[in-house]
């Protein structure tokens, strides 16, 4: 580490003091003039510290007030088929759910689409709001094929219960491989109402079509997730057939 520029130690020591909690989200942090009298540095080195910060999503700036420390971000991984609950889990954060929406319904063109099923068909559809340490950060809007697991609505209260645990359990279908989409927008009215977020606020809209252990698709999934909550991680390695 001895060897990394100075501004990237600099940069570290400060994520060290928000990660453990010296520097508490919301706590202003020192200016660019300030840092370089404490640290005996350039500007330019203290200005290029706070910026890795900023890309990093750890603090954000205010116009006219400074740079302070921001809400921690979720990070969402894209190459692994998880549930939120687990995910969350794994995250050390403290998860809940509420359930807006629970019945069993003819598709929309999307959702049958997706499934590869007719309009005609049933799908239970789940929609929850899922909150990370007591925000809610996500909408998330759940079709199972009903054919595939008859009354899955009455076993367990979703808003607790893990719905791939429950459709394990109790119908053996092993959530196994996804394809997954995102994209960017913006809050509308009713998506800023339920994510407590302001209208026209970034937004992420993911959408998962889920596959068994027989590649046989059982579930198609709209989310959308507050823009200042999560960061989408994916990791990437270089083809073998791609040359720099």
């Amino acid at each position: 580490m001895q060897d990394a520029p100075l501004y990237l130690r600099i940069a570290d020591e400060l994520e060290a003091e928000i990660v453990s909690g010296a520097l508490a989200t919301g706590s202003k942090i020192k200016s660019e003039r300030a840092l370089s009298e404490k640290l005996g540095v350039s500007r330019m080195t203290a200005r290029q510290a706070l910026q890795h910060l900023l890309a990093k999503g750890l603090v954000e700036t205010r116009t006219g007030q400074g740079t302070f420390v921001g809400t921690p971000r979720i990070e969402q991984r894209l190459e692994t088929l998880s549930g939120f609950s687990d995910e969350m889990a794994r995250q050390g954060r403290r998860v809940s759910s509420v359930v807006i929406a629970s019945d069993t319904r003819h598709p929309d063109e999307p959702s049958a689409r997706a499934l590869s099923i007719a309009v005609t068909r049933k799908v239970h559809r789940l929609a929850r709001v899922r909150f990370a340490d007591g925000v809610p950060v996500a909408l998330e809007t759940t079709d199972i094929c009903a054919s595939r697991a008859p009354g899955l609505l009455e076993i367990a209260d979703f808003g607790k219960a893990s719905l791939y645990r429950i459709l394990t359990s109790h119908f053996s279908i092993v959530p196994t491989t996804a394809a997954q989409t995102l994209t960017a927008g913006l809050a509308d009215h009713a998506t800023a109402r339920t994510l407590q977020t302001d209208i026209g606020s970034p937004v992420l809209k993911l959408t998962r079509l889920t596959r068994d252990q027989n590649g046989d698709a059982f579930e198609f999934v709209r989310s959308t997730y507050r823009g200042d909550y999560f960061v989408m991680k994916v990791d990437l390695s270089l083809g073998a057939s791609i040359s720099a």
